[in-house]
């Protein structure tokens, strides 16, 4: 049996805006994305010994989880069976440590790094853009986790997340504090809010896509940091609303919320990488409310 683990990295959205619909029905959007050092380890493996050929089999450490064809990566192992036949059964593990629907991309990290171990083990027969292809077919997230499950960590994603523009990423050694507050939100019911409330959405992905290819400092990138999912979810998502407003107002030089939420996330000064005391307190005064606080760092 072959083997191989793949950090399948949670993503965060600087920029995130719905800018209508597209013609096969998918919500269209502009959002630049960053991969942080929270992440699942996926382990994909093939079984040539197995006599059950092109058999899935998949387990997870958190009970919660389907580990069938509901789960997005078995359905990754799917797919790439179409494209190309595995000899053997292909195994998964997640080590599930991402929140899950908590708009931290979760469920499309883990399936990127089925992806990406499968094409790995068998000798890369897509090569990139064949992969990312691959990867739109099952969610607008997928594709950057791919990038960013194969070292590059953050993108320019347009229309419904198959144009992808790989970006320098934004150069902050923040700590960042993701804040999960038990409120799930289930994406397409996000979506929903968006069709029905309309909000406006302010801003440009082209603005925050520039500064960082011109290496602006983090300075200048954080005041366009923006989510138009904020306005027509958080409303409803009371304690999520409550943590993204505490940070703002204790330490934090930005706060925002990740996709579709609810997860909120601070970024707090640090000082030679060691979290500032802001930080530490904050997260401190947040777990006594009940929240998991996952403590991380932008990846670049």
């Amino acid at each position: 049996m072959k083997s191989i683990t793949i950090k399948a990295y949670a993503k965060i959205n600087l920029f995130l805006a719905v800018t209508g619909r597209e013609t096969n029905g998918y919500h269209a959007v502009e959002t630049v994305m960053q991969a942080v050092d929270l992440y699942d380890p996926v382990m994909v493996a093939i079984d040539e010994d197995e006599p059950l050929l092109g058999h899935i089999s998949l387990t997870c450490s958190d009970p919660a989880l389907a580990c069938d064809e509901k789960n997005l990566a078995w359905r990754a192992a799917a797919a790439f069976e179409t494209l190309h036949p595995v000899t053997g059964c292909i195994r998964l593990h997640i080590e599930k440590r991402i929140p899950i629907a908590g708009g931290l991309a979760g469920g499309s990290t883990d399936a990127a790094a089925v992806l990406v171990g499968l094409n790995t083990l068998c000798g890369e027969p897509l090569d990139r853009p064949a992969l990312l292809t691959l990867a739109a077919t099952l969610g607008a997230d997928v594709p950057f986790c791919v990038l960013a499950d194969s070292g590059s960590y953050a993108a320019l994603g347009l229309h419904y997340g198959e144009q992808m523009e790989v970006l320098p990423p934004l150069q902050a050694e923040d700590t960042l504090l993701l804040v999960s507050v038990g409120e799930p939100v289930s994406t397409p019911w996000a979506y929903g809010e968006i069709d029905r409330q309309n909000p406006d959405s302010p801003g440009c992905s082209a603005d925050i896509a520039a500064a960082l290819r011109s290496a602006s400092p983090a300075e200048t990138v954080l005041p366009m940091l923006y989510n138009g999912f904020e306005e027509a979810v958080l409303p409803s998502r009371p304690r999520a609303a409550a943590a993204l407003a505490f940070m703002k107002t204790h330490g934090a030089r930005a706060a925002m919320m990740s996709g579709s939420g609810p997860t909120v996330v601070g970024m707090f000064p640090a000082v030679n990488g060691t979290p500032s005391d802001a930080a530490a307190r904050a997260a401190a005064m947040l777990e006594l409310e009940g929240a998991r606080v996952y403590t991380c760092r932008l990846l670049h």
